[in-house]
């Protein structure tokens, strides 16, 4: 069997994205966790598509689906929903829906350009709930059967409810590297490394990371495939409100997360996701233990 990796990234994209620390309650909330939490976008490397090179294309024959739409909705519960000491839990939804074109060029780069339009609203801290437009251009290649290397351009920006007064905007410009090795008829174990700088107005939230992430992808039924992995990462700010905290914020961040997804069809499935993450950073605020729960489902389309 030919385990695919969406699930697993699917999973990690968002986790990720989530593991990292933020100054809310003493700056804009919106802005930090609009800056921390990040972006997670439908990844033409994490699926196996029609626009991968050529024995489906040219032998096969099969139909060449370049463009996709994809909609996402997740339900969130953590006991520290700022990602900040001390904590403060909460329970919020997160909507996005992403578009785009995915293609193959020279049966060797896998190209990707698309936008998504996100909101979450959040239950008791409403000062939180944000509207985000963002974009990627990822280009990548299959240089083995098993190890995949890209680079990502992703704009994105910011606003409160209706989108209206921008909080934040952000450019991340990322090279990163997957390695799979398939350990047995329904196991796969994955290595993924990620090297991001991320520019942003305001400019506090301007860093430098290092992730890497160890993952096991497991089959466990038909269409029922288990994650269970580790996201081990360092980030280094340039100026994070150093006239306020009188110190460079440089932190590490632990995430072990276990994951189990559903393909209901072709164009379906549902998820859950439940992840803990330890912060460690030489600012008291943002040195910090979090904990999540996170349902949610995925429909996807290719024309």
């Amino acid at each position: 069997m030919n385990l695919k990796t969406k699930t697993f990234i699917a999973g990690v994209a968002a986790i990720i994205a989530s593991s990292t620390s933020a100054y809310a309650q003493t700056n804009d909330a919106r802005a930090a966790i609009s800056a921390e939490r990040g972006v997670s976008f439908y990844r033409a490397d994490d699926f196996s598509l029609a626009t991968q090179p050529s024995d489906h294309d040219i032998v096969l024959m099969e139909p060449h689906h370049p463009w996709y739409l994809t909609a996402h909705g997740e339900f969130n519960a953590s006991d520290n929903a700022f990602l900040t000491a001390p904590k403060h839990s909460d329970v919020w939804v997160v909507g996005a829906l992403d578009g785009g074109f995915q293609t193959t060029i020279n049966e060797s780069f896998d190209l990707q350009i698309g936008g998504q339009v996100a909101a979450s609203r959040f239950h008791k801290y409403s000062e939180l709930d944000t509207d985000s437009l963002a974009g990627i251009i990822s280009i990548s290649k299959q240089t083995s059967e098993n190890f995949r290397i890209g680079v990502d351009y992703i704009p994105s920006v910011y606003f409160g409810r209706g989108f209206d007064d921008q909080s934040l905007l952000s450019h991340e410009l990322a090279a990163y590297g997957r390695y799979t090795w398939q350990w047995d008829e329904k196991s796969l174990l994955v290595a993924y490394t990620r090297l991001s700088r991320r520019w942003t107005t305001p400019h506090d939230y301007t860093n430098t990371r290092l992730a890497v992430t160890l993952a096991c992808q497991h089959e466990c039924a038909p269409k029922l495939i288990s994650t269970t992995g580790v996201t081990l990462s360092y980030a280094i700010y340039d100026n994070y409100f150093e006239s306020i905290t009188r110190d460079r914020r440089r932190d590490w961040n632990v995430n072990p997360f276990v994951s189990l997804v559903y393909q209901i069809n072709d164009n379906a499935s549902v998820g859950l996701t439940v992840s803990y993450a330890r912060n460690y950073s030489g600012i008291d605020e943002v040195d910090y233990e979090a904990a999540a729960i996170v349902p949610y489902i995925d429909f996807n389309w290719r024309f």
